[in-house]
């Protein structure tokens, strides 16, 4: 029988896949670690408006 990898989570109001769920997924990230949060987080909100923006239609 195949393991379930799969994690189920309720993202926080505002986000589709919180930092604290990238970064384990992601693993060990070389240099800045902030760097990369902040951009993904950036990232995050935009696909978090553009969903809204399309459901709203």
């Amino acid at each position: 029988m195949a393991e379930n990898k799969e994690k189920t989570f309720v993202p926080e109001a505002g986000t589709c896949v919180p930092w604290k769920v990238k970064r384990e997924e992601l693993g060990e990230i070389p240099g800045n670690e902030e760097i990369v949060k902040k951009e993904w987080e950036k990232l995050e909100a935009f696909a978090y408006a553009f969903i809204w923006f399309w459901v709203q239609r």
